[in-house]
């Protein structure tokens, strides 16, 4: 059975109170301004991180080839930060590790973050390379996933998976209600997780569930002005109406149900849809407090997110552990651990 043998995080240096994003992007008095306000105040985001030093970049409505530009440089170096924070962790080199996963959806290049990092972290050259692009929140999934199969298809081997997102190079202007949604939300950072035999939870299992008839609920479309998000208010309530059945899915097999779950990593998409997914689901505060700790003092950061969340667990022996994320799809992943 594979582990995530030790996980390691980043965030950039730039912190941003919630109401400087308001007045940066919707200043003045005006009725943007206002529903800006009411949104952002009931986000339960207090700080957000950011690559940009000077957010007034924003301003100037950059292009995505601007926008794509400060991605390519501070990605390589937030991502970096995150896979140093995790092999030390784990008391290795960049020279243990035998497949690399990238995942993001903020921004592109080829050659990619795969070779780059190898390169400049000093990884072997016959080390093997994944991307996984464009797949949003839930991209840790699939890059576990991929790490998995690896570990098991060549035992003895290590694999890394580096989500680095920086969703604040693609925040807009736009007064419409679900982007003002997606400007209050999004942030940066970086999250690696080293999957191999050692400590750490056990990937028991996993399940995934798209809805593909709400696909238009959730997107991030690449536009002249870098990408666009779209977040329909309708997102909390699908959500609830499937997570069950998916936990259902993911428990069953194994004779468990939600009570035998005590430890709790759920991606927080935002305040609305914590707040469904606990009702649903009849999880107490405590369950859910790392989720919210996370929102509060980064607010979304896609993919990287659910490690965070995961890295702030403090679990017992023994313990059983669910780790939760959605996105574009609308899809809903999840995995069920064990800790020994």
């Amino acid at each position: 059975m594979t582990h995530i043998v030790a996980i390691g995080t980043a965030v950039p240096e730039s912190t941003y109170r919630q109401q400087e994003i308001h007045h940066l992007l919707y200043p003045g008095q005006g009725e943007a301004s206002s529903r800006a306000g009411m949104i952002f105040a009931r986000s339960a985001i207090a700080t957000r991180h950011s690559v940009l030093a000077d957010p007034a970049f924003l301003l100037g409505n950059p292009g995505t080839e601007a926008r794509n530009r400060v991605y390519v440089e501070e990605a390589h170096a937030l991502a970096a930060r995150a896979i140093r924070r995790c092999l030390k962790q784990a008391g290795l080199g960049p020279e243990a590790v035998d497949l690399l996963v990238v995942v993001s959806c903020t921004g592109v290049e080829t050659p990619g973050l795969d070779l780059t990092l190898a390169a400049a972290l000093g990884m072997h050259q016959d080390m093997r390379r994944t991307c996984i692009l464009g797949m949003g929140c839930y991209a840790a999934f699939p890059g576990l996933q991929r790490a998995q199969d690896f570990v098991a298809a060549h035992p003895g081997k290590r694999a890394l998976v580096v989500c680095v997102e920086l969703c604040t190079l693609h925040l807009q202007a736009d007064e419409s209600d679900e982007n003002l949604v997606a400007t209050a939300l999004f942030g940066d950072g970086a999250a690696a997780a080293l999957v191999g035999a050692g400590p750490g939870p056990a990937i028991v299992d996993t399940c995934t569930l798209t809805a593909y008839d709400t696909a238009e609920h959730m997107s991030f479309k690449l536009t002249d002005h870098g990408f666009k998000m779209h977040l329909s208010s309708y997102v909390p309530k699908i959500l609830e109406a499937n997570v069950e059945g998916l936990l259902d899915r993911l428990l069953a097999p194994h004779g468990l149900t939600h009570a035998d779950i005590a430890q709790w990593a759920i991606h927080p998409g935002g305040r609305k849809i914590l707040d469904h997914v606990q009702a649903r689901l009849g999880l107490t505060d405590a369950q859910v407090a790392a989720s919210r700790r996370v929102l509060k003092e980064h607010g979304n950061m896609s993919s990287p997110t659910v490690l965070f969340v995961l890295d702030e667990l403090q679990p017992e022996p023994g313990e059983w552990g669910v780790m939760m994320a959605f996105g574009p799809g609308l899809t809903l992943e999840a995995a069920l651990l064990r800790w020994a």
